[in-house]
């Protein structure tokens, strides 16, 4: 099967994926409902909330630009061209796919291998997923969800529990090959090996190039700066949920804010179609019924969550579509694409 063909696949198992969890959460709902508490909403938090995005962006830039320069130093501008369309990247492909597309486009000739650069988004999934479950194990504990929400708190709490363990395993792991690179690239290759050994080979040989990556971590004075922004990151990111919230009736505290963002952070690891369409609105819509449950606040819920959707997903794309104007970069090539990141040519698929 050549490289269309499994795109246009994943494409459609995406939508199917998107598909159900739309029809779960709107199986009940009145849309017409829905659509007059959108219309009665403040729509003029929507403004602070867009500047928060824009904040948002520049900190997820930033702080990657931290991570890449022990192997290259991009320069600001060439940074903030791959972050825009790599996220923009992420959202618009099926099953994350896009998360392929940073490395692919940060890569320079001589300087940036596409395999080093993402090993500096596996450090960035692996820190945002500890962070995210800390974080909402701590808020459940400091928030008060109603009484009549047991079956969704638990469903909660046991998810913020399994997914902290798995990035601490994940984490756990890359400690191991850092100390012991060939071990912990030989034991990749033998597990995946009995599956597929091109996998087993292109796997291995990411492991040790991000392997070699990390040995160059920057200066302690920068890993500071790489927590800091990743607290700012998300602090604002709760912050700015909370903010938009208010535009609805819905008056959350920073404690029930950060619940809704950690239930986020987990729902949108499902794999879906384009846009985490469904599996956001549906990890939104489980968060806000734990503070507001029943027929009172069902129509202000689903509308939030749809509204909270739109402007996340609408920012990402303006960002990314102003470089495709300007014809800076060809999403074409990356779609058409099936990178192998250990040997591909860092030069730069994509970029015009």
């Amino acid at each position: 099967m050549n490289s269309t063909a499994k795109r246009c696949l994943q494409l459609v198992i995406g939508l199917a994926i998107s598909a159900f969890f739309i029809w779960l959460t709107l199986r009940e709902v009145d849309l017409g409902h829905v659509a007059l508490a959108l219309s009665a909403a403040n729509l003029g938090y929507l403004v602070p909330y867009f500047a928060i995005l824009t904040a948002i962006h520049f900190c997820r830039t930033l702080r990657w630009g931290i991570l890449l320069e022990p192997i290259g130093k991009p320069t600001f501008s060439r940074l903030n061209l791959a972050s825009a369309v790599g996220i923009m990247g992420l959202v618009v492909m099926p099953f994350r796919l896009g998360e392929l597309a940073r490395p692919l486009l940060i890569a320079e000739h001589g300087k940036i291998r596409p395999s080093a650069a993402m090993g500096s988004i596996v450090v960035e999934r692996v820190v945002d997923g500890l962070c995210m479950a800390l974080v909402l194990f701590i808020a459940l504990f400091f928030s008060t969800p109603v009484d009549t929400a047991p079956e969704q708190l638990a469903w909660a709490r046991r998810g913020g529990v399994l997914v902290f363990c798995a990035f601490l395993a994940i984490l756990a792991f890359i400690v191991l090959a850092y100390a012991k690179r060939a071990f912990a690239v030989g034991l990749v290759r033998a597990i995946v090996g009995r599956l597929t050994t091109k996998l087993a080979d292109r796997l291995a040989g990411m492991l040790d190039a991000f392997i070699g990556g990390l040995r160059l971590v920057p200066d302690r004075r920068k890993i500071a700066l790489f927590f800091a922004l990743t607290l700012t990151y998300w602090t604002i990111n709760g912050l700015g949920m909370q903010l938009l919230a208010r535009g609805f009736g819905l008056h959350l505290d920073v404690a029930a804010a950060f619940t809704v963002l950690g239930i986020l952070v987990i729902g949108v690891m499902i794999p879906a179609g384009p846009g985490m369409l469904g599996t956001f609105q549906g990890a939104v819509i489980l968060g806000m019924e734990l503070f507001f449950p029943g027929e009172a606040f069902k129509n202000a819920v689903f509308a939030y969550a749809w509204l909270l959707w739109a402007a996340q997903f609408g920012q990402q794309v303006l960002f990314g579509m102003y470089y495709i104007l300007l014809g800076k970069v060809s999403l074409s090539s990356l779609w058409k694409s099936e990178p192998n990141l250990q040997n591909q040519s860092p030069a730069n698929p994509g970029l015009n």
